[in-house]
Order: C-alpha cells, then structure tokens, then sequence
C-alpha cells in the first residue's frame, strides 16, 4: 500500500484525511492517507522519507508551501508563477513533481455556483491564497482585479503577478477606501477572500454587504463575520478544500483514477464533510 498525507503545522485539524480516504475508498485504491505535523526544519527529512520509501504524494498547508520548493525535481507552470505549491506528487521513477491545485479548487468552487462569464473580480488579501486567486481570475477570463490589502508595501508579489497575468489590477488599502469606492467594489460579481480566519472581521463594515458571488477561503468559525453581512450568494471555503483535493487524489492515485468518475468521487467527498454541493 502507497502512502499520502497532509503536511504542516498544526495540521491536526485538517479535513483532509476523510476526503482522501473517502475517495480512495471509492476508487479502489490501495492508499493510505494520514495527517502529519510538520514543522519547516523537518522538511528535509521528510523530503529523503519520499525518495526512499512507497509513497504516492501529500498535500501541502501552511506553513510549507514555499519550502518545498527547493527539493522539487519538476514543478508546474503555475508552482513557477506563484513560488507557492500545496501538492508533492512522487513519480513512478521517484522523481518529485510540485503542482498548486488550490487554483483548481477556487476555479471549480465558483463554477459550482455560476458558470456564466465574468469581466471584474475583487481579492481581498496578498498572500499564496490571493497569488492562487489571481491566477485562477486569469483562468477564468477575468479581465481586471481589485486587490483590497492592509498595506500596499507587503503586496508587491501580487502587484507583480497581477501585471504578469495582465489583470489590470487596481489596488486599494482597506484603511483608505472612501465609502464611494466602496459603493463601486460592492457592485463586483466576484470576489475571493483570502484572509485568515477572522482576519476580516474588521473590515466588514468597511466592505457592505456586496451582491456578488463571495468565496471565502475561511470556513472555521462558518459563517464567517463578512460571510453573515453579505448580500450575495456564499461559498465556504470547504468547497474550494474539496475540489482541490479531488485534482489531487487525481494524481496521487492515477492508476485508479477515472475520469467518467470525477463527479461520482467529487460529491462522495462533499457528503464526507456533510457538505451539499450547489450545482
């Protein structure tokens, strides 16, 4: 039996272990999947554990997203564009490939929801989520970005890659948006928050009650603050958790993986977590 797991820290909260087990249960896969408290110093280690022993993959939290880089023998596109993973697939031969499957999740969340085109979108947030978002926005067509952010000075990595994925960003910091800007970002049909649980309690007043689609990455405590004053329709964050965890299990288990099945093992996951999926 191959191994995966879920690496950071802490990690024993993690919903990941009853989805991974769930589908793999589904799909007849012979894999073991566990949660496993890593801390950075450990990653070397955990590195040589992958290149020496029967393992599939893991999935990647914080706070190790960036520094599993360096041992990576192949990344993807998007791991190049963002510096940032949250998959480690072992290769048949060994070799590891670094991939970010939370662009997936964001992606595929939102088309739960609407599939219909959108031209603008709001992130609130620059860190890895927000690089995430920005480049699923990319992915789903958007054509310009609001980025709100706590200080302009610690956003320059989203700044870069809004320019790079030319989404003619439009940066505000929340302490200076002025309630006509605000009337403006209410009105945006999408919008991502990528802020830490609680994180945006305080901005909540500032924000509104938008009319938008809002995902918020954020599902513990659910609803979240901005998520009971919106006007919009809601997405938790648990959405987007599962449908980047289905693209992973896609990897992890690729002998056993079939395509026709994707919906099958995707709602299997979504009841694992007592979560209906809005389709």
């Amino acid at each position: 039996m191959k191994q995966a797991a879920v690496l950071g820290h802490p990690v024993s909260h993690s919903k990941s272990p009853v989805l991974h087990q769930r589908a793999y249960q589904l799909l007849g896969a012979d894999l073991s999947y566990e949660a496993i408290d890593l801390e950075p110093g450990q990653s070397a280690a955990h590195i040589a554990r992958l290149r020496t022993e029967d393992w599939a993959g893991c999935s990647v939290t914080m706070p190790l997203k960036d520094v599993f880089l360096p041992y990576m023998d192949e990344v993807s596109t998007r791991v190049q564009r963002l510096s940032a993973l949250n998959t480690i697939v072992v290769r048949d031969d060994g070799t590891l490939f670094g991939e970010n499957t939370d662009v997936d999740g964001l992606i595929r969340a939102v088309q739960d929801f609407s599939q219909a085109p959108c031209g603008q979108a709001m992130i609130l947030g620059s860190g890895n989520t927000a690089l995430a978002a920005l480049q699923a926005c990319a992915e789903l067509g958007v054509q310009q970005v609001f980025l709100v952010v706590r200080s302009l000075r610690s956003a320059s990595r989203a700044l870069d890659l809004a320019n790079e994925l030319s989404l003619n960003p439009v940066f505000h910091e929340i302490s200076g948006i002025t309630e006509e800007v605000g009337a403006q970002l209410r009105e945006l049909p999408l919008v991502f928050s990528t802020l830490p649980p609680r994180a945006a309690d305080t901005w909540v007043s500032t924000l509104g009650p938008g009319t938008g689609i809002l995902l918020d990455v954020a599902y513990d405590p659910w609803p979240s603050q901005l998520a009971k004053n919106w006007a919009g329709p809601v997405i938790s964050g648990l959405h987007m958790l599962v449908h980047q965890a289905v693209e992973q299990v896609r990897l992890f288990a690729h002998e056993a993986w079939d395509e026709q099945r994707r919906v099958d093992v995707t709602n299997a996951m979504f009841d694992s977590l007592g979560l209906t999926r809005h389709q």
